[in-house]
């Protein structure tokens, strides 16, 4: 019942003890009737469950009562409308406008909003709805795109346990969304790679490189990634002109599979955003591609919005980049100044061992 508990339970409890409809909605008015206050909440919740029992004649008792008492804080204009229309389809005009006349006074009159009959038969409501749908849709992109960042940050920063924490928050908020069920998938996915990574090798359980691999190059594995690879572009190239934040999400799921040249190539046509430039930094250190890397790194520090967190990431890169250079011991100085500020950032410790004795 609309926005009044006390009141579902109060009928729930008449009926459990045996009480006929009738008896029940005795008590319901006795009680409401003789009220002071009869807050929103309470008037709406009255008029559902008269409605509902299809005593529209009680109803409308309800309202006159009120008004002589003057106990209602806000008329509920929906639910008369909607009482109304159990009569007779259409809203007589007059009725309409004291309807809207009684709108202009109680602005935040909300049971008005679910009444499609007034919504559609008074402009003023109708452009009101229309403004709150498209504020409601941009603080919703707003709070997906606020959170995907924050999970391509924890994901970029290693931070594993908030990375599942903001995408269960995606995955509660946005249930339906097709970016988050593909950003789900994927992290089902890796950490089934993960487990079955322990079960293989149990020595290497904790490293941070545990990533999908295709058992074996042949014909077949070949023929499956041309034909992801095809299907991907081809959407992004679909995806470009409708929503073209959507192939930084594709971006994503070629670099589950390692397809890092691909993730790269899709990458480039997506839009340009700090998470994306990161992202692309990761697929060059993964491609190999240790120069532009150096190259890429630089553009990204020159970014205004670059913080400490930036400076440390930019570090870790750029020492990998020289490392795949052969510039061993630049990579060892960088990886050493940053484990000095950050002793545990991302696995710089575990790094300087490895190069040390390589």
């Amino acid at each position: 019942m609309a926005g009044n508990n006390s009141l579902e339970l109060e009928i729930h409890n008449l009926f459990q003890e045996g009480n006929t409809l009738e008896t029940i909605c005795g008590e319901v008015l006795s009680k409401y009737e003789k009220s002071d206050g009869v807050s929103p909440s309470e008037a709406e919740g009255v008029s559902h469950f008269l409605m509902t029992a299809g005593r529209i004649d009680l109803l409308f008792k309800f309202y006159l009562k009120c008004l002589k008492r003057n106990s209602l804080g806000v008329f509920p204009w929906g639910c008369l409308a909607e009482a109304v229309k159990t009569y007779k389809p259409e809203l007589d005009e007059d009725l309409i406008d004291i309807i809207e006349f009684g709108l202009e006074n109680q602005k935040n009159e909300e049971s008005s909003h679910r009444s499609e009959i007034l919504v559609n038969s008074i402009p003023v409501l109708h452009s009101k709805i229309h403004h709150l749908k498209k504020e409601f849709e941009v603080n919703t992109l707003q709070l997906k795109t606020k959170l995907m960042a924050q999970l391509n940050h924890n994901r970029l920063y290693q931070l594993s346990e908030q990375e599942e924490q903001t995408l269960y928050q995606l995955i509660k908020i946005f249930p339906s969304d097709l970016d988050v069920k593909l950003l789900h998938q994927a992290h089902l996915e890796k950490k089934a790679d993960e487990i079955l990574a322990r079960v293989k090798n149990p020595r290497n359980a904790s490293g941070q490189n545990l990533r999908r691999t295709f058992a074996e190059h042949n014909a077949e594995t070949q023929d499956f990634i041309d034909r992801l690879s095809v299907l991907l572009l081809d959407l992004a190239t679909r995806l470009l002109l409708q929503s073209p934040e959507q192939i930084y999400n594709l971006a994503i799921l070629a670099m589950q599979f390692e397809l890092y040249e691909l993730s790269l190539e899709l990458l480039n046509k997506a839009p340009v955003t700090i998470s994306s430039e990161w992202l692309k930094a990761e697929m060059l250190l993964e491609a190999g591609r240790h120069l532009e890397l150096l190259k890429h790194i630089e553009a990204i520090e020159k970014n205004p919005s670059a913080n400490a967190e930036t400076t440390y990431g930019a570090i870790y890169l750029k020492a990998q980049a020289y490392f795949g250079l052969g510039q061993k011991e630049i990579a060892l100085r960088l990886l050493e100044s940053l484990s000095d500020k950050v002793p545990n950032y991302r696995s710089t410790q575990a790094l300087i061992h490895e190069w040390k004795f390589s």
